[in-house]
């Protein structure tokens, strides 16, 4: 697939000088991305985004998550971070100025948004320097990593989504006009939704409730379009364990990629991430079972700060958000978001399974014997 030159985008703008060295940069799945980096050593990363998902160069996205992004950027930035260039657009400089009014979470880092060109659909960001993904820095790749950075990480990224969700709840006839990402409805519409429907239906382990379980996924569906406005927030969009990054030299935890913030309901934030800190931990932790282990700690750590955050600090969206059919569609969320990965090839310890990287096929091992029923439960 046909991807310009990162130094031909640069070419025209504040940072033409990046044209000494070019790095891509793997780990996302939606957009091309570079290091560049100029003649002092002095780094950026740039982003540019196709009309096609650059590693699934046959299926199509919309240009315009780079707009939702952006907008998302310059609402956790503020103003004080607004490039000169930015502050010029009338509705960026609106989302910076409301940014101002959210408390910042200690720990957490979101990168600068440095440049943005609406025309060529690309964007320079803040270089965060070599980091992993959690999902990579917490792998069974990796050296065992200590419990008490796992349950940091988790913590802090509770914390900050309490506090976007918290102040979203209070502004939302603010954020309604900049955060209607419909693209990103779209988009995990046909390849979220439409996937699992198909895939639940051929896999062996779930043939004898196949129909059940179809049935609640279009249940889920149906009630999560026509949620109350008053059960609504600000939303990061996709927050998996390839959008945080943890930086144990600074304790710092990095929150990138914003192409998918919206409004909406709590589930997509709460369960997503917990359906990938349970399935790391699975990774990681060879005698690990799901469905007779205790909850692993990390997971229990995120949803308690999640918790305890928006309780104390937004009680009044507190009780609006968090409602028992809220805490529902989450846990629905997040089996369906474990099987559809299961489903998709990811979660494999045993090592009988083939990579995703090498096509997309269900797991069929023994990890799929204890996650799909485990997911299933969730589902129901």
């Amino acid at each position: 697939m046909y991807a310009p030159s990162p130094f031909l985008l640069v070419k025209d703008t504040p940072y033409a000088s990046y044209s000494v060295a070019a790095t891509r940069l793997t780990g996302g799945m939606i957009n091309f991305v570079w290091r560049l980096e100029d003649a002092q050593g002095h780094t950026v990363v740039l982003k540019y985004a196709s009309d096609v998902m650059s590693a699934y160069p046959n299926a199509p996205m919309s240009i315009e998550r780079l707009e939702f992004e952006v907008r998302g950027l310059c609402l956790l930035n503020g103003p004080h971070f607004l490039a000169p260039s930015l502050s010029e657009t009338p509705h960026l400089r609106v989302l910076a100025e409301l940014g101002m009014l959210m408390p910042q979470t200690p720990g957490i880092h979101v990168p600068r948004l440095l440049h943005y060109d609406s025309k060529r659909h690309f964007v320079v960001l803040e270089d965060l320097g070599s980091l992993q993904p959690y999902n990579e820095w917490n792998s069974p790749e990796q050296p065992a990593r200590s419990l008490e950075d796992l349950v940091f990480v988790s913590r802090c990224v509770g914390q900050w989504v309490a506090r976007l969700h918290g102040f979203g709840a209070g502004h939302m006839h603010k954020l309604l006009p900049y955060f209607v990402n419909t693209p990103a409805r779209e988009f995990v519409g046909s390849v979220f939704y439409d996937i699992l429907r198909k895939r639940i239906a051929e896999h062996p382990l779930l043939m004898h409730d196949k129909c059940g379980l179809v049935k609640a996924v279009d249940e889920f569906v149906e009630q999560t379009q026509h949620a109350d406005a008053a059960s609504k927030t600000m939303l990061f969009g996709d927050l998996w364990s390839g959008s945080v990054l943890f930086d144990p030299t600074k304790r710092t935890v990095n929150i990138v990629d914003l192409e998918f913030a919206d409004t909406g309901l709590i589930f997509a934030d709460i369960g997503h991430f917990a359906a990938h800190l349970l399935p790391t931990h699975f990774l990681c932790n060879a005698s690990y079972d799901p469905a007779t282990d205790p909850c692993p700690e990390p997971t229990i750590a995120f949803l308690r700060a999640y918790k305890e955050t928006l309780q104390k600090e937004y009680p009044e969206a507190y009780h609006r958000l968090v409602t028992p059919e809220a805490a529902r569609l989450s846990a629905v969320f997040f089996g369906m978001e474990i099987a559809r990965d299961v489903l998709t090839g990811y979660w494999c310890r045993c090592g009988k399974s083939p990579s995703p990287e090498n096509g997309e096929f269900p797991l069929s091992c023994e990890c799929a014997g204890l996650l799909l029923p485990y997911a299933a439960r969730f589902i129901r």
